[in-house]
């Protein structure tokens, strides 16, 4: 298995990244499953405030997308517009 932080250079932007959403105030919870076998993840966010949801899924969802390109994969990504009650 990978140590995924083992690079000082990717903790500080981790850090860097935490503290501008933090000095925004936001934050929350992500729920990640991962079934491997299939190749398939689910990710539920629960971000606080809530007016900033649509914000934070919209930045994570490009660094998902900018993330799988890295790693030489192909995205599609396909946005949903739905009311804000979801």
């Amino acid at each position: 298995m990978i140590n995924n932080m083992d690079n000082q250079d990717m903790q500080n932007q981790f850090e860097a990244f935490r503290e501008i959403a933090q000095q925004q105030g936001m934050g929350g919870v992500a729920y990640i499953d991962v079934y491997p076998a299939s190749g398939s993840m689910r990710i539920k966010l629960k971000v606080a405030p809530p007016e900033r949801r649509a914000e934070m899924i919209a930045n994570f969802a490009l660094a998902l997308e900018m993330m799988s390109q890295a790693f030489n994969l192909k995205t599609n990504k396909i946005i949903n517009e739905e009311d804000n009650n979801g």
